[in-house]
């Protein structure tokens, strides 16, 4: 995939449109909500290089050029995430992991800043997010995964994802929303009975896998509790209807 847009590299300005390889992006963040993952990418596979081009034109992925010249994510993982994905199995665009690219908006270049420093400013900012993808933490920002292939599913992430598109909240810029309902929903309900069995563990579950019936059972579970006073002040609480 190629976008006709400059390299991003150690010396790209802020405020300016580049192109990246998805294998060069470094995470901020442990977790993703796998199931939102499998979508965008089994959309993203259906469309021909034209059209994914035009998609991920207009889609732009924030981020920050530091510690090593590397452009760091801000946001948006889950569609760098899911460009990975496509390249990894037949699509239409003719994607592969050497040609696997987004479009990125440099927010700021701090390669002048390293280690402490580095991480220190984006965490001042609101940039970076030291939880693992089953909500402990504080990390080490060395703890962090160093490719989008490397995110670990955290299913109440799935879950925020699915609640939201059920219009359970609304979407709001909020820092770290869907964390925050993520790790709401985390504390309120048992996504798969096996894990209370030590059969599974959090990070296998994956709501777009189960029966119908028994997502929809969750997802309208969530939706009450979404809506429910113990949610209130939460961003894009939408509140009893």
């Amino acid at each position: 995939m190629d976008f006709n847009l400059e390299e991003c590299s150690q010396k790209s300005p802020r405020g300016l449109l580049f192109q990246a390889r998805v294998s060069e992006l470094r995470p901020t963040q442990s977790g993703v909500g796998l199931d939102e993952v499998y979508a965008k990418a089994e959309a993203m596979s259906r469309k021909n290089k034209d059209d994914l081009s035009a998609f991920l034109l207009i889609r732009p992925v924030p981020v920050v050029i530091g510690n090593g010249g590397r452009p760091c994510l801000t946001d948006h993982h889950h569609l760098a995430r899911a460009v990975w994905e496509v390249a990894q199995n037949k699509n239409e665009a003719g994607l592969d992991e050497s040609n696997a690219r987004v479009v990125v908006e440099v927010i700021n270049n701090w390669s002048v800043l390293k280690d402490a420093q580095f991480w220190k400013a984006m965490h001042d900012n609101r940039w970076v997010y030291l939880f693992d993808a089953m909500g402990g933490g504080p990390l080490q920002p060395a703890a962090l995964p160093k490719h989008v292939k490397d995110l670990r599913n955290d299913p109440y992430r799935g879950l925020a994802w699915y609640v939201r598109s059920h219009f359970g909240y609304a979407k709001m810029p909020a820092d770290f929303a869907e964390f925050q309902w993520a790790q709401f929903f985390r504390t309120r309900m048992i996504l798969d009975n096996r894990l209370l069995s030590n059969q599974i563990e959090d990070v296998d579950i994956l709501l777009s896998r189960m029966k119908a019936e028994e997502r929809q059972e969750l997802i309208e579970e969530a939706i009450s509790l979404a809506r429910s006073d113990e949610a209130a002040g939460l961003p894009g609480y939408s509140g009893r209807r």
